[in-house]
């Protein structure tokens, strides 16, 4: 079973919202204030006390400045590294100046120096729980990005195992990183997790999931938990597209163009790629008359572009389904329309088995001026129109132009030997 499709990370940074651990009036807050809520409340650590040096307000003020600011990024790792140089600095003044530095840095597209910075606020263990784990994920992300899954899945399991937490964000970002591995089968469970954990939806970690069910075979439990996401909510197009993609990777053809087909009927079919994938399933099942039907439907509705592809996958389908005039009339509107001569070799060659010889010759002398893969196709067809027009001259003189196609020379030579005798 196929995959739906790879996926990479976008790159995360993971700094507490609140800063409450990084804002340097924190000391000077009433002592009415409520405190936000821990990130961490389970956490096995004993979370260290969030106080700066006072003698440093102004160097954590300007770093906090720079931080806040966009594009301040070199500003920010500037006075963090001032900071960080000043035999003042306590550990918390050093974690924060390391974790934006960090931070900063992921901004700046410096991972390797991101990964220095971070690793050091994690190891000097002088940050707050909150910070904390959050450098630990912000890490995680920047090692997942450079392909170090190792090293991230160490991080993460870490996380995991002193936080106990609830935050779908890590599961998801463990699944991932185990999925990025190709580690399909132990990407499951924390990827099932953070879907649990999600309150409104983790549409990557569920593609994922998939993905990792169709990578290790399970195409029971893939479609189980694609049908489940489909039925909570119908009007999602993703999830519908996504069940029929994997009905279609099952040999469920049936229940993949069933879906696909309601979904058109509800509007839900709104671009191209939508038509074009109902239309290739009829084909695959050999049902080209409701493929013609879904072309003409997307044609009319301006969805499909009317062009020289369209018209000649619309040809084959109302040839394929018997409608010889249908497959004419679709492919001498496309043939002036296609980049080459193929769709008009094609009505040629109809046409010359209907007997309409004058036509065909004129279509096939279109397909030569357009180009084709194989001229000695057309000139077949053109030999073909002229004996059975009794031109066996013309015939005879078209059959020694299609032997100089390697590709129809014997069928060529042993035509105009039958019809020279």
């Amino acid at each position: 079973m196929k995959a739906l499709h790879p996926l990479k990370l976008a790159a995360l940074v993971f700094l507490v919202a609140s800063l409450s651990a990084t804002d340097v009036d924190a000391q000077r807050r009433s002592k009415k204030e409520e405190p936000a809520p821990a990130l961490y409340p389970n956490a096995t650590r004993v979370s260290p006390e969030a106080v700066y040096t006072p003698r440093l307000l102004k160097l954590n003020t300007k770093l906090q400045d720079a931080y806040n600011a966009d594009g301040k990024e070199e500003e920010t790792i500037a006075a963090a590294e001032v900071v960080l140089a000043n035999e003042k600095a306590g550990p918390y003044d050093r974690g924060i100046a390391l974790l934006l530095a960090g931070s900063a840095s992921i901004d700046l597209g410096k991972d390797e120096q991101a990964i220095g910075y971070l690793k050091r606020a994690i190891e000097e263990n002088g940050l707050p729980n909150d910070n904390h784990y959050s450098a630990m994920l912000s890490l995680s992300s920047v090692y997942i990005n450079n392909d170090r899954n190792d090293e991230a899945a160490a991080l993460l399991d870490r996380v995991v195992a002193e936080t106990k937490t609830d935050d779908p964000q890590v599961y998801s970002l463990q699944g991932a990183n185990l999925y990025n591995s190709g580690k399909y089968a132990e990407a499951i469970a924390p990827l099932k997790k953070a879907i649990e954990l999600s309150k409104d939806g983790d549409e990557q970690s569920m593609t994922m999931l998939l993905s990792a069910y169709a990578e290790t075979g399970n195409d029971a439990a893939a479609i189980t938990t694609a049908e489940a996401l489909y039925q909570k909510d119908p009007a999602d197009k993703r999830a519908l597209m996504n069940l029929a993609t994997l009905y279609g990777n099952a040999d469920q053809q049936d229940k993949a163009v069933a879906l696909l087909d309601e979904a058109r009927k509800r509007g839900m079919l709104t671009d191209a790629n939508d038509y074009q994938r109902l239309y290739g399933t009829y084909f695959g099942m050999e049902r080209e008359k409701e493929a013609a039907q879904v072309i003409e439907e997307g044609i009319a509705k301006g969805i499909l572009p009317e062009d020289g592809k369209t018209l000649a996958i619309l040809a084959q389908a109302h040839y394929y389904s018997d409608d010889i005039p249908a497959a004419i009339a679709a492919a001498q509107k496309g043939g002036p329309l296609s980049s080459d001569g193929e769709l008009s070799l094609f009505l040629a060659q109809v046409l010359g088995q209907e007997d309409r010889n004058t036509e065909s010759k004129a279509a096939a002398r279109q397909a030569l001026d357009k180009g084709l893969k194989n001229p000695g196709e057309a000139w077949m067809a053109i030999a073909r129109a002229e004996y059975y027009s009794d031109n066996v001259a013309a015939a005879q003189a078209a059959y020694r132009e299609a032997a100089k196609d390697p590709s129809t020379r014997s069928q060529a030579q042993k035509a105009l030997a039958q019809i020279s005798r």
